[in-house]
């Protein structure tokens, strides 16, 4: 017989985000090379230590001249090949010029650079086929000058590090890596690899928890597949807990006979914050703390489990890591009607993006349609959707056309 009696209300998901994402501890920081840095999250605002360009430089290979003109020839005197990083530059005068190549310092006297395809250079004289509009030069501190906002707090990508490394920086501040535990239950889960017994299926929440987790820069540590035992499931939370950050726990969260994670986390001393939502799938997940540390218990079946990390877990990971990041979203017209039966949840349904022409004009536009799923043990249903929409309570249809929130899950 089932011991737990207590009936709850069951808790909106945009309130139970609202309280994953309040009142968590400040992350720990960090100093990485930036060689090392890629992927993780920058704690805090870094100006620019010095001018962009830090000198006036040549936008292209030309021929660098002076304010004077030339000769009644109408030829330059090439005076000077100039390289880039030269460090110093004859001044031109009156008449003469000087080859340069992009990038390389402007010497001084330079009125503007003319670019080589439309020179003609013959033994030291040089004449232009057409006058320039522009000056060709790049001056300093003109894309961005010392003490201007360089990066603010962000999850660095390879853009980021050039734009550090070209200030100079050779090592940033950064969040320390979470660690998560992941542990996976329930007497019909087998490893991958191994033969399926009778009445079996293979953990696929573990390594899919696992990869969401560590593409968001986590560290993971996997517990394993943990069997319906009350006391190896409170040995295995237990190392989770005393060893990371957030732990993870799929499957046994419900009311079910077997479903001992809720009595083995309130065992282990963890205070329950909520344990059910108004969410299809996820209703019986589970939040609570231990101390600094975050623990979830999410629902077996894995579309279950990967919605609820994409919807609840990863925004709280990703603001335990400094980062205040909203999910992408686009508003975006269905291309077929969508039906569910019942409205008293919100829920989220796999589907795609389309391309289709218009009737009505030669534009194109893209369009979202649902994807064939029969329910949250349809895992297989994710691997053609690239994103997720979002039905609120109360809405049981969307007609063609309809404009629904389509809640992208793929770069």
């Amino acid at each position: 017989m089932n011991d737990r009696t207590n009936v709850r209300e069951a808790l909106h998901p945009d309130e139970a985000l609202r309280i994953l994402l309040s009142d968590l501890p400040q992350p720990s920081q960090e100093i990485l090379p930036l060689g090392d840095a890629l992927g993780r999250v920058l704690v805090k605002e870094l100006l620019a230590a010095v001018d962009q360009p830090p000198f006036d430089k040549s936008a292209m290979d030309g021929y660098a001249y002076s304010a004077v003109g030339p000769d009644p020839s109408g030829a330059w005197r090439l005076v000077e090949v100039i390289a880039a990083g030269a460090e110093d530059a004859k001044a031109l005068g009156a008449g003469e010029c000087a080859r340069i190549m992009t990038g390389a310092r402007i010497p001084s006297g330079t009125f503007a650079v003319q670019r080589r395809e439309f020179a003609e250079e013959d033994e030291g004289n040089v004449r232009f086929a057409r006058a320039e509009t522009v000056d060709n030069i790049i001056r300093r501190g003109e894309n961005q000058k010392a003490g201007d906002v360089l990066l603010t707090p962000r999850r660095l990508y390879p853009q980021d590090i050039g734009v550090l490394a070209s200030s100079g920086y050779s090592a940033v501040p950064v969040a320390r890596r979470l660690v998560v535990g992941i542990v996976s239950t329930g007497d019909e889960l087998a490893e991958s690899g191994t033969s399926l017994a009778p009445g079996a299926i293979y953990d696929s929440n573990g390594p899919q928890l696992a990869a969401q987790a560590a593409v968001i820069g986590c560290e993971t540590r996997n517990y394993g597949i943990i069997p319906d035992d009350r006391g190896r499931l409170e040995t295995a939370i237990g190392r989770s807990l005393s060893e990371c950050d957030v732990t993870i726990v799929s499957g046994a969260v419900s009311l079910g006979d077997f479903d001992f994670v809720p009595r083995t986390f309130a065992a282990l001393g963890v205070r329950e914050i909520f344990h059910g939502l108004k969410m299809r799938p996820g209703k019986p997940t589970y939040y609570g703390r231990f101390g600094d540390k975050s623990v979830f218990g999410l629902p077996g079946n894995p579309v279950s489990t990967f919605v609820n990390f994409e919807v609840l877990v990863k925004p709280h990971i990703m603001k335990r890591t400094g980062l205040n990041q909203t999910a992408q979203v686009l508003h975006l017209p269905l291309s077929v009607p969508l039906i569910r039966r019942g409205g008293d949840r919100v829920e989220y349904l796999p589907a795609r993006f389309e391309i289709s022409d218009q009737n009505t004009s030669s534009e194109r536009a893209t369009l979202v349609r649902p994807l064939f799923y029969r329910g949250s043990s349809m895992l297989s249903a994710l691997a053609d959707a690239d994103c997720l929409i979002r039905m609120d309570i109360g809405v049981e249809k969307i007609p063609e056309g309809g404009i629904v929130h389509a809640r992208l899950i793929r770069p």
